[in-house]
């Protein structure tokens, strides 16, 4: 396609660089010395087993929440079924680090609700270790399962439901028997997210007294100031991810659902009076555990810090959306570039791939990559640039959402309209601003909302690539998580979730804009 050549060339420099992030990081993670006093084999299969069984573990509880979630919100009617489809998506504006002080604030031997039960003689077990870490992180993270699973019945589960209760199943055997099978690969995908975000999170996984890769190459960093031995270990987590990647692709492929969309209106399914209220009392409790207790808990927390200053945290709040905007906007720039190359050319369609597949990488790995990889080839460290290499880890990590949705929206353009606009004489510009800009718009605005709240909420990158003296909301809380103090840490958090919700209901309205149109 002619009218695409200019934007194969505009993508050319990222492609470039992520193509030197990729092999410069292979070679540094790989081939140098490493401290071996300090990366024991003791170590690495802790790191190993911690890593594993949180991830999996997290992922395996955030399905049991969000699938049967779900299932329920799209098939069935029950009083504030409507509220609930949307309010049980909401915790994913908390940050995962977020929710660990949080519940182990709430929930630790010296808070006032365990010494209220041990009043009543219930003593509460700990938190801090791999089983508690799970739970907490999957009540945080099970919306991204819940949001896909309940996306993909909307768009083909209802017609396959209407067509399994046609040949005589109940309503709980279609769903064993056709649902569930067929939206298997929508929850695998969704349990692969949950793994990734499980692995990239630093400040959580440390309050909660867990060691994964990700601490350990931060502890590798700045502890140890062994920063091969970091790259090693990013590498490690590197290999961890791509068979994360290989299994998810593998399960995903399985699908036998070819149900199409239908234009026909569901009826929801009429509840019995006791299954009815039993549904509305299950989401409410659900709702008010994940959401309402830890933002309550903020709220109060926030009001009892004597220490809050006001100009301080507006300057936090500034850096965050800095960092955000700039991020969001150089990344959905590229994704444009990017997704454009990739309908018209085909040799640089493997390159593209490999090159849009951030979004599996966690944080510290990306980071530490650049570190090393900057300061070995260039012989300097890429902070004397100030946020520039953050704003570069940052985009990278966060291609992969702006490329899919771009991707997406342009090959729902017919073809025959694209033919129509080859016999016109317009060059690439001109052919983007008119042509495929208005198409693409509301994917784009989907693209910079969701990299903008995934950039402000990133931790382990920004305090690896931050500027001395430059910090976040997000470092702030580490910094304050880390010592222990829940309520200092609380009001930029709290600042940190109110801006994430504001940009979770942009979302929203984006997309059922969309759909209508």
């Amino acid at each position: 396609m002619q009218n695409l050549k200019e934007w194969t060339y505009i993508s050319l420099p990222w492609l470039a660089f992520a193509l030197f992030f990729f092999i410069a990081f292979f070679f540094l993670a790989f081939f140098q010395d490493i401290d071996t006093t300090y990366i024991s084999n003791d170590y690495l299969t802790g790191l190993f087993f911690n890593t594993v069984i949180l991830s999996f573990g997290s992922a395996i509880l955030s399905a049991f929440i969000a699938v049967p979630l779900a299932i329920l919100v799209t098939f069935y009617k029950f009083p504030g079924h409507k509220f609930f489809s949307w309010a049980l998506s909401l915790s994913i504006a908390f940050p995962a680090y977020v929710y660990a002080f949080i519940f182990v604030g709430i929930f630790e031997y010296a808070s006032p609700v365990s010494e209220y039960l041990r009043q009543l003689g219930i003593n509460l077990p700990s938190i801090k270790n791999i089983y508690g870490a799970s739970l907490v992180m999957s009540m945080a993270l099970f919306p991204y399962i819940f949001l896909l699973t309940k996306a993909q019945l909307s768009n083909v589960g209802l017609s396959i439901f209407k067509a399994a209760k046609s040949l005589g199943d109940n309503n709980l055997s279609a769903i064993k028997k056709v649902i569930i099978p067929s939206i298997k690969p929508v929850i695998f995908a969704g349990m692969a997210l949950v793994i990734f975000e499980t692995i990239s999170d630093l400040g959580g996984v440390r309050t909660l007294n867990v060691e994964t890769f990700t601490v350990g190459i931060y502890d590798a960093w700045f502890g140890y100031q062994s920063y091969f031995s970091a790259a090693r270990l990013a590498g490690y987590l590197l290999i961890f991810v791509l068979f994360i990647i290989f299994i998810s692709k593998y399960f995903g492929s399985k699908s036998d659902s070819t149900a199409p969309k239908t234009a026909e209106v569901f009826e929801k399914i009429e509840l019995g009076i006791a299954s009815k209220y039993l549904s509305t009392i299950t989401c409410f409790l659900i709702f008010s555990f994940v959401f309402c207790m830890p933002f309550i808990q903020l709220i109060l927390w926030h009001f009892d810090n004597s220490y809050f200053d006001l100009f301080e945290h507006l300057k936090l709040l500034l850096n965050s959306v800095t960092i955000g905007i700039f991020v969001a906007l150089l990344t959905v720039f590229f994704a444009i570039s990017l997704a454009l190359s990739y309908k018209k050319t085909r040799y640089l369609k493997p390159m593209i791939s490999i090159s849009t597949s951030g979004y599996a990488i966690p944080g510290s790995v990306i980071s530490a990559g650049l570190l090393i990889s900057f300061d070995l080839i260039f012989n300097t460290a890429i902070t004397l640039y100030g946020i520039l290499g953050l704003i570069l880890c940052l985009s990278l990590r966060f291609m992969t959402p702006a490329f899919n949705y771009i991707s997406s929206s342009l090959a729902n353009i017919s073809k025959s309209s694209e033919n129509a606009l080859q016999t016109h004489p317009k060059n690439s510009y001109k052919a983007f601003i008119n042509f495929y800009l208005p198409q693409i718009r509301p994917a784009i605005l989907l693209g910079i909302m969701i990299v903008f709240i995934e950039s402000i909420k990133e931790q382990p990158a920004t305090l690896l690539l931050r500027p001395v003296g430059f910090d976040t909301l997000s470092t702030k809380v580490y910094n304050f998580t880390s010592e222990g103090q829940w309520v200092m840490a609380s009001s930029p958090s709290l600042l940190l979730i109110l801006l994430s919700l504001i940009f979770v209901y942009l979302i929203n309205k984006n997309i059922d804009l969309s759909k209508h149109n």
